[in-house]
């Protein structure tokens, strides 16, 4: 088998681990407003016509609801802070169970409280919820984390997942890779404040292994490295000599961000990739543009942890 079918074979097998890591890169990045409408869309895709978003409107605000499963009778209410505070997470689980029994009484037969802190929860959160379903035994009580809003999301069809998170890019998207989507990626990436570069030097192949990069993340690496020639020609021919050195500058800060949060290094991707691919995401060429600066980075500059060197 030659290695251009072989690599066309593993973009199709892998395709369930690319969904997985764009799912993961968009619970982890994103907060708020933006985490609560990704799960309402969610939702609706899983349960079309029995989901039902809820906004907040008037005085009434939303009466503590951020989603509600009809035929269950199940109140979800999401929480995506950018940053994690026991005492606050307590204070709302309190306040909104508290609201949502007021407001929709017999209607709710259950409550969620969805999240997505990936590291999960913190104690003193975990005996209050459980304390509430020993108090309230009429009312079914649970938590959604990453991992079950993932489970969700990779049931669907195919087709509603593609519409969720985009087609994942193939060889022929690759082949076709131009400056343009290229310089939609970089432009993004250069936008974020640069910190001081660092030497940038090559790395070994055994970086991936080193990692322990999915097999996802590892091949779609080595289908973008097929383009690294385009984006080291595309640093060559800007007349912003620095380009090159702002955009691996951006992105070892946020890599090392993310390092110090103590992430594994499939979260870290799956960061990158958001980070990488800006506001608009979805589109397999602009994905493909994504990993062809990704794997150009990878290979020169400090991200991710370098092998290690036998003594």
């Amino acid at each position: 088998m030659s290695g251009v079918r072989a690599i066309e074979g593993v973009v199709r097998d892998v395709e369930l681990e690319w969904f997985a890591l764009r799912c993961q890169g968009v619970m982890f990045t994103r907060r708020g407003t933006a985490f609560q409408d990704f799960f309402a869309d969610l939702m609706e895709a899983a349960h079309p016509g029995d989901f039902e978003r809820v906004r907040p409107y008037g005085n009434k605000g939303d009466l503590k609801c951020d989603g509600l499963l009809r035929s269950r009778g199940h109140v979800f209410q999401v929480y995506a802070p950018r940053e994690t505070k026991e005492q606050a997470m307590l204070a709302k689980i309190r306040e909104d169970f508290a609201g949502a029994k007021k407001h929709w009484k017999t209607q709710m037969c259950g409550w969620t409280f969805v999240h997505n802190d990936m590291d999960g929860l913190p104690p003193g959160v975990v005996q209050e919820i459980d304390g509430l379903q020993k108090k309230n035994k009429t009312i079914s009580i649970e938590t959604w984390a990453h991992e079950r809003l993932q489970t969700i999301a990779l049931g669907l069809p195919r087709a509603k997942i593609v519409a969720m998170f985009g087609r994942p890019p193939n060889r022929q998207d690759f082949d076709r890779l131009t400056f343009e989507p290229l310089a939609r990626v970089l432009a993004a990436v250069r936008g974020q404040d640069p910190v001081t570069l660092e030497d940038i030097a090559p790395v070994s192949p055994k970086k991936l292994e080193a990692n322990a990069l999915g097999s996802a993340a590892a091949d779609y690496l080595r289908l973008g490295r097929q383009r690294e020639h385009l984006v080291q020609q595309y640093f060559e021919k800007h007349p912003n000599p620095t380009l090159g050195e702002e955009v691996a500058a951006a992105f070892r800060d946020e890599y090392s961000k993310h390092r110090k949060d103590g992430l594994d290094a499939n979260t870290i991707f799956a960061a990158l990739q958001e980070f990488a691919g800006g506001s608009t995401r979805g589109d397999a060429e602009h994905e493909a543009a994504v990993l062809a600066v990704m794997s150009y980075l990878f290979e020169r500059c400090d991200i991710f942890e370098a092998p290690q060197v036998p003594s």
